[in-house]
């Protein structure tokens, strides 16, 4: 990273369950791993609302433009290897939103800290972390990059095996939880104070959700329920 280079920031291996995220299975403050994953804005925070349309929209540049990503080097440690470099600064990314999602298909809504970390380096962030509520738009954004990012793994099977079919049951189980629970918005508990990125309107989401759904599974149900 040249003159970027930075100690490596928080591993979250040891992330804990937020009380408006808990459940039977999952207690609150009981631990989860999701490392990787892309900081938001200027903070520490990891927003699934932020990174689904950030990853979504690099998803569709390399399938769309292919060729011109193959040949493009970003200087990642993964570079040389089989796979486009920008593909391999997604998957950091896919890895992290697909350990977001609950047993039962929902998504957590974000993963921070209680208060913002304040001006310090990511390595000085010691304050412990927490997955908060899962929403219907957090789930929907889920599900419509998780159904785009099967379509586009699978064409590296060999270095990423099982991932299409896994991101594609993700997909579903996500799109089955929204359906289920359609209108749960983001609400900031008391004791979080970090980004809330609220989204009262769903329509835009389900709609996204089922065009990349009907478009991996090829079932007319998605798209009716597009229409």
């Amino acid at each position: 990273a040249g003159q970027w280079a930075r100690a490596s920031g928080h591993p979250d291996t040891q992330v804990r369950i937020h009380p408006s995220a808990a459940t039977t299975e999952r207690p609150a403050e009981s631990p989860i791993s999701a490392p990787k994953g892309w900081y938001d804005a200027g903070d520490y925070g990891k927003y699934i609302v932020n990174a689904g349309i950030s990853t979504y929209t690099l998803l569709i540049a390399l399938e769309h433009f292919g060729s011109f990503y193959e040949s493009r080097t970003f200087n990642l440690p993964e570079s040389n290897d089989s796979v486009p470099d920008l593909f391999n600064e997604i998957m950091w990314n896919l890895e992290w939103m697909a350990a977001m999602q609950d047993l039962d298909g929902g998504v957590y809504h974000k993963l921070t800290t209680k208060n913002f970390s304040g001006e310090i380096m990511p390595n000085e962030g010691t304050a412990p972390r927490y997955v908060v509520q899962k929403t219907t738009a957090a789930t929907l954004n889920f599900a419509a990059v998780m159904a785009t990012a099967s379509r586009i793994v699978d064409a590296y099977p060999n270095a990423f095996p099982g991932k299409a079919s896994a991101y594609r049951q993700a997909a579903i189980n996500a799109w089955q939880w929204a359906e289920a629970n359609p209108s749960i918005t983001y609400r900031q508990p008391s004791d979080v104070v970090t980004g809330a990125y609220g989204d009262r309107v769903l329509e835009d989401e389900f709609a996204w959700a089922a065009a990349e759904l009907h478009i991996l599974t090829g079932e007319s149900s998605y798209l009716t329920e597009f229409n």
